[in-house]
């Protein structure tokens, strides 16, 4: 690696075997992990206000999950968008403005005096967020060895489970002296205080590419040749399947163990946030697991499909969820199913940088990757609220999520092959 005054330099994938510091590298990834903490923070945030939002605007079980799943309306259309613009513009620029977007609209949730208002809100966070997991993953892409990549990318997205244990617990804790809205805005302003911080640490890092704004149209023109190839279609299925249930926990979870478990706001939270550190737990041990018994014992450019396959079908245990009943049971399956597919989540990321031989373009190809992993993920809390309204049980979301898992695994097992081929238009 070459350093030229307070610029680092160096190709794309080339950056991690040139460093000189890995201690920078790891300061990189440890802000991307604080960036999912805050991220999901708010999002619990939600979950746990969610009882004391319903009494406030006497809600349904359909328009809970209409207001969970609202902050998607503009994060699933702008996933591509936003990526593309992280590829062109850097994730200095790019991420510090996220973050502070983000955080405006989380702390003006605070002040929403109707559904309306609040729901506007909730869209503008969307927006904030939206490239939010292209950044990581075009972090991991630059300064993650090619060996370390499937870890990494896990480790950093526990980020999401520590952000959902800590603003569960937090959120309970400030709603119950404080009331929800103070909530919003004190969880809120965390944002500003990372992006300052993101600043300062990316101050040598150039963008991916240093090109005019105009390329970005032509990568729009691209993106179509991508789903002529297999590896590409399972890689996006099974995103599809794991944020479904990633998102159906994340919106649901306070609420259902109310519920299944008969307890109030406060026991749900601890609950809840058992759930989601052991999760965390899990998936950290998983991921390590996957990287060093299969990946390095079956080498090849897509041996992390297999990972992909094995924890999904983990995950897929959630489906017995309706014939447990004790809570510690309840807790520990719920964490070992989320763990579980945070870890073949991990690997399937992986594996899309793996696979994909337009280096530098991991932002948009990850962007158009959530786009359709996200727009499933904002149907999981609608169809929860539908199928709770008419049944008075989640039995059936736990049934979905299983199938849904298992076919994930199997499709990436069977379709990834290849490496990942995004053609220029000259190409096509």
């Amino acid at each position: 690696m070459e350093r030229n005054g307070s610029h680092v330099r160096g190709t794309v994938g080339d950056r991690a075997e040139r460093t000189g510091s890995d201690t920078y590298r790891y300061l990189l990834f440890g802000m991307v992990f604080l960036m999912y903490v805050i991220n999901y923070g708010d999002r619990a945030a939600l979950s746990i206000a969610m009882p004391a939002l319903e009494t406030e605007f006497v809600l349904t079980p359909v328009q809970i999950g209409w207001i969970s799943s609202s902050f998607l309306f503009s994060y699933v259309v702008l996933n591509l968008p936003s990526s593309i613009m992280l590829d062109v513009y850097g994730t200095r620029i790019v991420g510090t403005l996220a973050v502070g977007f983000w955080s405006i609209a989380m702390m003006l949730g605070g002040f929403a005096h109707n559904v309306l208002q609040f729901i506007l809100t909730r869209i503008m966070l969307g927006a904030g967020e939206a490239p939010t997991f292209s950044l990581g993953s075009s972090i991991v892409r630059q300064w993650a060895r090619v060996g370390e990549r499937g870890i990494i990318m896990t480790v950093i997205l526990c980020g999401m489970q520590a952000g959902l244990a800590g603003g569960t617990i937090a959120g309970a804790w400030l709603i119950g002296w404080f009331g929800w809205r103070m909530e919003f805005i004190i969880l809120g302003a965390l944002g500003f205080v990372w992006a300052a911080g993101w600043v300062v640490a990316c101050r040598g890092v150039l963008p991916a590419r240093q090109e005019a704004p105009g390329r970005g149209v032509i990568w729009v023109r691209e993106v179509g040749s991508l789903f002529l190839s297999r590896s590409f279609c399972a890689i996006v299925i099974a995103q599809c399947c794991g944020n479904y249930l990633n998102f159906l926990i994340m919106s649901w979870l306070p609420l259902f163990l109310m519920k299944q478990l008969h307890v109030d706001v406060l026991h749900a939270a601890l609950n809840g946030t058992a759930c989601y550190a052991v999760a965390a737990v899990v998936a950290i041990v998983c991921g390590a697991v996957g990287e060093r018994w299969i990946v390095r014992r079956y080498p090849g450019l897509a041996a992390r499909r297999l990972v992909v396959c094995v924890f999904f079908g983990c995950a897929a245990l959630i489906g017995l969820l309706p014939f447990v009943h004790a809570t510690s049971a309840v807790v520990a399956l719920i964490a070992f199913s989320l763990g579980s597919m945070i870890a073949g989540n991990g690997a399937n990321m992986a594996l899309l940088a793996d696979l994909l031989r337009e280096h530098d373009k991991i932002g948009t190809v990850t962007g158009l990757t959530l786009t359709f992993s996200n727009f499933m993920g904002m149907i999981a809390p609608i169809a929860t609220g539908y199928i709770v309204a008419a049944t008075n049980s989640f039995d059936a979301t736990w049934y979905i999520c299983a199938a849904g898992l298992i076919l994930g695994g199997l499709l990436s097992v069977w379709l990834v092959r290849s490496e990942i081929v995004m053609k220029s238009a000259a190409e096509t």
